[in-house]
Order: structure tokens, then C-alpha cells, then sequence
């Protein structure tokens, strides 16, 4: 598990911080100076996920990596269901 003893500052400046031996990277794509629009997690490869400010409306950025891991198994599997039931209440909005 990654613990930073130091703060991480990101902002529109310093908008990226890379992980330990590059696995990967934290963007912050849109920083207004208040709020973060926009920002996103990319693998070593490239990949990356969607806009995640949406969920925290910009007023934090929580990621948790690698939830395969059993000592943070259990807080992934929580978000997990929750993220599960958005996406099918979002499903049924669309469908009606």
C-alpha cells in the first residue's frame, strides 16, 4: 500500500503525479482554482479511466488501486455495490 509521508499538491501547474516505478498516473485535466472540473487515473500503458470529479462534485480526489488486494478488498467491494446500483438506476432512467 502507497502512503505518501509527503503532501501531493496537484493543481492546473502541477497536474500530474506519477506512482511508484510509473504503474500509474493522477491527471488533473480541469482545475478552475477552486474545483477540479476534470481529472483521471492512467495505467502504465496508457489506458485511463473516465472524468472521476463528477462523483466528489471536485471537492476531493480519492482513488483506490489495485482493490484485488486483500487489505483494501473490503472498501473497493463497498464502492463497488454502490457504483453498481447508480449505473442501474442510470440504466432504468435511460430505458423509461
Amino acid at each position: 500500500m502507497l502512503e505518501n509521508d509527503q503532501e501531493i499538491i496537484l493543481d492546473s501547474t502541477n497536474n500530474v503525479f506519477v506512482g511508484p516505478d510509473g504503474y500509474f498516473k493522477v491527471v488533473i485535466d480541469e482545475f478552475d482554482g477552486q474545483t477540479v472540473k476534470a481529472w483521471h487515473v492512467e495505467d502504465a500503458n496508457g489506458n485511463r479511466t473516465p472524468n472521476l470529479a463528477e462523483r466528489a462534485k471536485g471537492k476531493h480526489i480519492d482513488v483506490l488501486i489495485n482493490a484485488d488486494n486483500r487489505t483494501v478488498w473490503h472498501f473497493g467491494n463497498r464502492i463497488a455495490t454502490t457504483l453498481i446500483k447508480e449505473l442501474e438506476t442510470a440504466i432504468t432512467n435511460l430505458e423509461q
